[in-house]
Parts: structure tokens; sequence; C-alpha cells
């Protein structure tokens, strides 16, 4: 006989039973939205996700997008004293 256990996925969707779906971002009555683990205030969901291509995004998903372009030159090194 053998076991076969469910694999354990992070996804944007979970579904509850065949006809009960829960995504990233649904609201429940009381205005919370769901991460994915648990539901959160508003407050809580405005600081840790955004709306962007279509979806809701964590904050920290695009931190790696844009890259530190302050060039300080050929004396970069040089400190004033």
């Amino acid at each position: 006989m053998s076991l076969v256990a469910p694999a354990v996925v992070h996804a944007s969707e979970i579904t509850l039973v065949p006809a009960v779906k829960l995504q990233i971002g649904d609201r429940d009555n009381y205005g919370n939205y769901w991460d994915g683990g648990r539901w959160r205030d508003h407050e809580w969901w405005g600081r840790h996700y955004d709306w962007r291509d279509n979806h809701w995004r964590a904050h920290d998903e695009h931190r790696h997008d844009h890259h530190d372009d302050r060039d300080r030159g050929p004396d970069r090194d040089w400190r004033h004293h």
C-alpha cells in the first residue's frame, strides 16, 4: 500500500472545497484581506502589498528591480576630511 501526501506549494490561490477558493487579496465580510496564510487588516495589507501587473504583489518582490546606480566617479574612494 502506498501513501500519497499532498505537496506543499506556495500559491496565490487555495481551494478550500471544490467550489470555494481563496486568492491572495480576497476580502472577508469585515474588510480583511487574505494574504495566503491568514486574514490581515487594511493597514497591514497596505504596508505589505501593492496591486501591480494585474495582481497583488508583496512590496519586497520588486526590491531587486532597481540597483544603486549612483556613480561616485573615478575618485569614489576619496573622502573629505
